[in-house]
């Protein structure tokens, strides 16, 4: 066994070897969620079942972006694009359901006009929700052929040498800490891009721990609890920028102003959050921002809204 410095300088992290078969076994069960996410969302396409395929997407590609260089490369690739493929396919889908619950919480704004445009806008989300996904569903690509022609290399093909787990989380940290050095004064594009590099750090942990390795779920942790305050934002930046494009709209300029009060706030939080946000294995403060080494144990083991409609 061999280790690494701990994410929050305790106990050393252990590393699945790049002898082990981790790869494939997880690899598999990554990609049975995802075809039991899309099979939830070709039956019912409602929000929780385009979150769940959305989510399981980006987790596939996690193990394949931390598994490296032991895939087959060309199917690896198919893969991660079919993977990357469904999840955008169903990206405005998701925010027309999360804007309508959004929404929710702000049909008792006072003012009889500001009511009107959150009813308004509401019903034609709604009517978007249940009709936007059928048509999708229809062209919704599939991706079991795609996991079996990885997996089925994977088992005849020999592993590889190398242990590409430590070059990929070095890659996924520096990813983290760049965005971060953007995000100072709140720019919603800033923090959407912070938002998407939290996302793949924290599933590349994920899949490192299912792999075997071990220290960090306090990273896990940290990660999962800042990517939901940064998502929060990134839905109220979304929301703001739909009541924009309805500015002509009665209603819509009270609406605005309320919503961007909040969006402050949360910016405000947030931003207190992510100075104290150190990602697992970031070389301390004063060495730069190369990340701290990792290395491997031997043994098995046991990843904007275009919505469009207008209030009037």
């Amino acid at each position: 066994m061999s280790g690494t410095r701990s994410p929050r300088g305790g106990r050393a992290t252990k590393f699945p070897a790049a002898t082990t078969d981790w790869p494939r076994e997880i690899v598999a069960a990554r990609g049975r969620d995802v075809v039991k996410a899309r099979r939830r969302v070709l039956r019912r396409g409602d929000g929780e079942a385009i979150h769940d395929l959305r989510v399981a997407t980006r987790r596939l590609q996690a193990t394949l972006e931390i598994a490296g260089d032991r895939l087959p490369d060309r199917p690896g690739r198919r893969l991660d694009r079919r993977a990357r493929t469904l999840r955008r396919r169903l990206g405005a889908a998701r925010n027309t359901w999360v804007l309508f619950g959004l929404l929710g919480e702000f049909r008792s704004v006072p003012g009889r006009e500001e009511r009107k445009f959150v009813a308004d806008l509401a019903r034609r989300l709604e009517r978007a929700a249940g009709s936007r996904p059928s048509k999708e569903r229809r062209s919704l690509p599939g991706i079991r052929k795609r996991i079996r022609a990885l997996l089925r290399e994977m088992a005849h093909g020999s592993p590889g040498s190398a242990a590409p787990a430590g070059d990929a989380m070095g890659g996924l940290v520096r990813a983290v800490l760049r965005a971060r050095t953007d995000t100072r004064d709140g720019d919603p594009e800033a923090m959407h891009r912070l938002r998407i590099a939290i996302k793949r750090y924290r599933y590349a942990l994920e899949a490192l721990t299912e792999a075997g390795a071990s220290g960090l779920q306090p990273a896990i942790h940290a990660a999962r609890s800042l990517q939901s305050d940064l998502g929060s934002l990134h839905d109220l930046d979304v929301l703001i920028e739909v009541v924009r494009r309805n500015a002509h709209v009665p209603g819509a300029g009270g609406l605005l102003r309320r919503i961007l009060r909040r969006r402050a706030g949360q910016a405000e939080a947030t931003l207190r959050r992510l100075a104290g946000f150190r990602p697992a294995f970031a070389a301390p403060s004063g060495s730069g921002d190369r990340p701290g080494r990792i290395a491997v144990r031997r043994g098995s083991p046991p990843r904007e809204a275009q919505t469009g409609w207008t209030a009037a």
